[in-house]
């Protein structure tokens, strides 16, 4: 299977980096790819038309991923615009998008007690608008994440066991709707 790995902070110390190459060393058996959203232009309708090869790339790839891991923090008590942009970008056309029917799985980090759910309940809604196929389990937040992450990856044992849980759940999801 191919996983895209998604996410909303790219800061040198992005502890949703580290969450997804953690993920990334579960998935072995597969291929992965995580792209760089904060390399794509705005969205903008004028350039709809006649894409940016940056941009078709990663349409292309979303298109080709039998399912999506969304990592992110929590940025002002919602989505991150780097990703929020990613999202828009690959929803077009609206209603037939690359993302209509995609498995979709959210985990969100924070150092605060909330652990990113204000932007798991945004994306969730985001993810349903494009009529994706939401991974329907626990709400997946690891906090305070400061404590979970060393060195860009995850080192806490409870946090990797949940890790490791979740994405083999999110792996059932895509085989059961190819079935």
């Amino acid at each position: 299977m191919k996983i895209l790995l998604l996410s909303g902070s790219f800061s040198n110390k992005s502890k949703s980096l580290a969450i997804l190459n953690t993920i990334e060393a579960l998935l072995t058996n597969h291929s992965t790819e995580t792209p760089r959203l904060d390399t794509l232009p705005f969205y903008n309708d004028d350039l709809n038309a006649d894409k940016p090869a940056d941009v078709q790339a990663f349409i292309d790839s979303v298109d080709q991923a039998d399912g999506i891991i969304l990592c992110t923090p929590e940025y002002n008590h919602s989505v991150p615009a780097v990703l929020k942009n990613a999202l828009d970008w690959a929803s077009r056309p609206a209603f037939n998008s690359p993302l209509k029917n995609k498995p979709v799985t959210i985990i969100t980090q924070a150092d605060s007690p909330v652990g990113g759910a204000r932007a798991q309940a945004h994306l969730k809604l985001i993810m349903d608008a494009i009529l994706s196929d939401i991974h329907i389990c626990h709400e997946m937040m690891l906090t305070p994440i400061s404590k979970l992450v060393s060195d860009g990856k995850v080192t806490d044992e409870t946090a990797l066991r949940r890790l490791e849980r979740h994405t083999k759940d999110f792996l059932n999801l895509i085989e059961s709707r190819k079935a």
